[in-house]
């Protein structure tokens, strides 16, 4: 088995990454993200203060960046100037199509012809042929009457939203539904309203509860077709059923599941059969599986598209995507149609089952379901970070997620699969994982033990500061 070297400036051991628990638990997050006072500059220092304890620590799980092209082994650097080369889970690229030498061709051509910039919105003057050409494709392979492109996914999600929804709807969502759609939630109404997590039953109560009170206003359910932290998806056949029979509205985001699941990778709403589109928005991202950052949204209803294109400020107000973006998308786009996208998706699922075996048999605890993204629990978020910091150490790269991502004391490992991963790759990834799991709860142990004896001390200190001060009254 291959063994990746590291360029870490702190070799893996258990000293290295010795972390003071004072340190790391001494702020509140929650605090610093809602500070108050007039001096709005001032009031974010404590975060700042916060933050630098814990870049301190070598132990801040973002900012990482590459150095190569994100393939399944590149080139990584921290924020602290530590590189490392390995394997690659970090990079969301689920089908492993950013270097396919047809969507660099693409680009190139579309860079050559039209140059690199749409130069105005879609409305203004801005579209161009790859951007319609794109438009097209899409409508046929997702098998909907219209589709806008939009600049990002988030861009979509929020958009779609908050162009649709209006003030005196209502919006019941997912209690883990992505920011995008909350965000844009929040721009369009007040009257938002949070259902537990895959469950239909608490979907149907709150939308018939809704639709009795207010007979005549709109009612927009929202969910996604892939839940990235948790690799999870809903039953969307039912819930497009409850919808219709409460005259409601379902928006399916498909950003995660798009290119990739599916029998023909249309998403998980393929994988489950469902056919009937005629009160569902189907919104995605192309930064999974098109290796763009476009988002589009689709609707079987071309009255929708047609609407959204003049009330979607997300659309009427930034630069139509450009022509490299488009022209890279349409290349990966008839690559998910091929064999050969049926061939990557597969492999996939394969990489997924055959390393979540293994993890199981060791005693991890995986999350989700069969899919590019691999969700292995870890709890403790402090363990979480020395993990993430560790296998960073031996030559493997994979992110970190925390609160406020999850919620606390939820924190997890979260694997993008590419399949270029072999299975030899995927046998390193567990054995290092094991290794420096172990490495990390002895050192959060030793932590902790010393936190322990640490605020035993001042609990002795305080005691005795107490009795002094009581000898000295009892004499005054």
């Amino acid at each position: 088995m291959k063994n990746f070297p590291t360029t870490a400036t702190h070799p893996t051991g258990l000293r290295s990454r010795k972390v003071d628990l004072e340190q790391l638990t001494s702020s509140d997050y929650n605090k610093h993200h809602h500070p108050r006072g007039k001096d709005m500059f001032g009031r974010i220092k404590p975060f700042c203060e916060w933050l630098k304890t814990l870049k301190d620590t070598n132990l801040f799980l973002y900012s990482r960046r590459t150095l190569s092209p994100p393939g399944p082994e590149c080139y990584g650097m921290d924020e602290f100037g530590e590189s490392f080369y390995g394997l690659n889970f970090a990079s969301a690229d689920y089908l492993g199509l950013s270097q396919s030498e047809s969507s660099k061709q693409a680009a190139i051509e579309a860079a050559q012809e039209y140059g690199v910039n749409s130069c105005g919105s879609p409305l203004a003057f801005g579209g161009h042929k790859y951007y319609y050409q794109l438009v097209e494709e899409l409508k046929e392979f997702w098998g909907v009457d219209n589709i806008m492109l939009l600049s990002a996914g988030w861009l979509a999600g929020f958009g779609a939203i908050k162009g649709l929804v209006k003030a005196n709807d209502h919006v019941v969502m997912d209690a883990l539904d992505h920011n995008c759609l909350l965000e844009g939630a929040k721009a369009a109404t007040k009257n938002i309203y949070k259902v537990k997590h895959l469950c239909n039953e608490s979907m149907e109560a709150k939308i018939k509860e809704l639709r009795e009170k207010y007979p005549d206003e709109g009612i927009f359910v929202v969910t996604e077709g892939l839940f990235s932290m948790d690799a999870d998806t809903a039953n969307l056949v039912e819930l497009q059923k409850i919808t219709k029979k409460y005259d409601a509205f379902l928006m399916i985001d498909s950003a995660h599941d798009f290119g990739c699941m599916g029998p023909t990778g249309k998403g998980t709403w393929e994988a489950q059969g469902l056919t009937d589109l005629s009160n569902v928005l189907l919104m995605a991202g192309g930064s999974k599986c098109l290796s763009t950052n476009l988002g589009f949204i689709g609707c079987q209803n071309p009255d929708v598209i047609e609407y959204l294109k003049v009330h979607c400020t997300a659309y009427m107000f930034t630069n139509a995507v450009n022509p490299i973006q488009c022209n890279t998308a349409l290349a990966q786009l008839r690559i998910l149609k091929s064999e050969y996208g049926n061939q990557i998706r597969n492999k996939c699922i394969e990489n997924y089952n055959y390393t979540k075996k293994k993890l199981n048999d060791l005693g991890y605890k995986i999350i989700g379901n069969p899919c590019p993204i691999m969700i292995v629990y870890i709890g403790n978020e402090i363990i979480c970070r020395l993990v993430s910091r560790l296998m960073m150490d031996n030559g493997v790269h994979v992110n970190g997620i925390e609160y406020p991502v999850v919620a606390e004391n939820e924190a997890r490992l979260r694997l993008n699969l590419q399949p270029q991963h072999s299975f030899e790759n995927m046998d390193i990834f567990v054995d290092t994982f094991d290794k420096v799991y172990k490495q990390s709860v002895k050192i959060f142990e030793e932590a902790l033990e010393d936190f322990q004896k640490k605020m035993e001390l001042k609990q002795i200190e305080e005691e005795k500061k107490e009795q002094l001060q009581h000898k000295t009254d009892s004499k005054l």
